[in-house]
């Protein structure tokens, strides 16, 4: 599978860009998350996302100067990510965060970043340094779920600690038609039942309510919801 194949020239520039970057200060770079997810899925997509392991800060400074194309230099920061501005995608932003450690606190890299994302559909990587340009790495079975429309936690407590994913599950059953695997589904049912989402806070809570209704298939997803809390 060839996921950069069909992307348009402007988006394998900045993909190069920030694997050169990497290269020049001994770093691996890699987009993951909802843009290679969105390749495969045929939609719509202005979520770049890119992950680091190496010098971060390094890798970041190293493209910001030597893209030529940026000609907004400020990068922004929010809560792990540096925020660049996207060249070519107005009000856009290129997000770039380090790899996160290990479970067991070891040194993080590409493979340890793909079990922390909650989801199994989050974590399909792509490598982009200019070596292994385009290089899938798939550590979590990412691309088997996203074609066989399968919801998998990579962490049995994911609920417990990050209420907010009771949302997302709702909102990706209903935006691409997921079935939920058992696990995970029984996982999901007993937050919803214990109401686990009251621990998020009123902001994060506004936050993700605003994206389910601003959603296309938002009231699918508050059908959804409703339905497993009085299950």
């Amino acid at each position: 599978m060839r996921l950069f194949s069909t992307l348009p020239g402007e988006l394998i520039s900045i993909f190069k860009g920030l694997g050169n970057a990497a290269d020049a200060v001994n770093s691996k770079a890699y987009l993951i998350g909802a843009y290679p997810r969105s390749i495969i899925c045929k939609e719509d997509c202005s979520d770049l996302e890119i992950v680091v392991t190496g010098d971060l800060e390094r890798t970041v400074d190293s493209f910001v100067n030597s893209y030529k194309i940026l000609t907004d230099k400020t990068v922004k920061t929010a809560g792990r990510y540096f925020l660049i501005s996207n060249p070519y995608s107005e009000c856009d932003f290129i997000k770039v965060t380090r790899t996160r450690k290990d479970m067991s606190g070891g040194a993080g890299d590409i493979k340890s970043e793909s079990f922390c994302r909650g989801f199994s559909i989050d974590a399909l990587a792509v490598c982009l340094n200019a070596i292994d340009f385009g290089n899938i790495m798939d550590y979590a079975g990412a691309v088997q779920d996203i074609e066989n429309k399968v919801l998998r936690s990579l962490q049995r407590d994911l609920f417990s600690n990050e209420p907010a994913y009771i949302f997302r599950a709702a909102a990706y059953k209903a935006k691409y038609g997921l079935s939920v695997d058992p696990i995970t589904d029984t996982l999901w049912k007993r937050a919803l039942r214990e109401k686990n989402f009251k621990t998020i806070s009123s902001c994060d809570l506004k936050h993700e309510l605003h994206n389910i209704r601003k959603e296309k298939h938002g009231k699918d997803e508050l059908k959804i919801l409703k339905e497993l809390m009085g299950a």
